[in-house]
């Protein structure tokens, strides 16, 4: 799978949670194999930081965005719903 056809994969939001230090929003693809988590840390009241993001392929998690899109290159995405 390349970065262009990554892009067309739709996710859709499945968990927020608010931290005392962090923001986190999770999505998922479709199918479940897929998914990122943004993180964004909280500077005080109601200051945020700079956003990161960790991308999940099956189990497998990638903290840049090189490695993951390595690691899903032979991917295909499958209409199926998850088990």
């Amino acid at each position: 799978m390349t970065e262009e056809e990554l892009a067309k994969v739709p996710f859709q939001m499945v968990a927020h949670m608010a931290m005392e230090k962090e923001h986190t929003c999770t999505y998922s693809s479709k199918d479940g194999r897929l998914g990122f988590c943004d993180h964004t840390r909280k500077k005080g009241g109601y200051e945020f930081g700079r956003t990161y993001r960790h991308y999940r392929f099956d189990s497998q998690v990638f903290t840049n965005k090189k490695d993951f899109l390595k690691a899903i290159k032979d991917y295909i995405p499958s209409t199926a719903p998850p088990v």
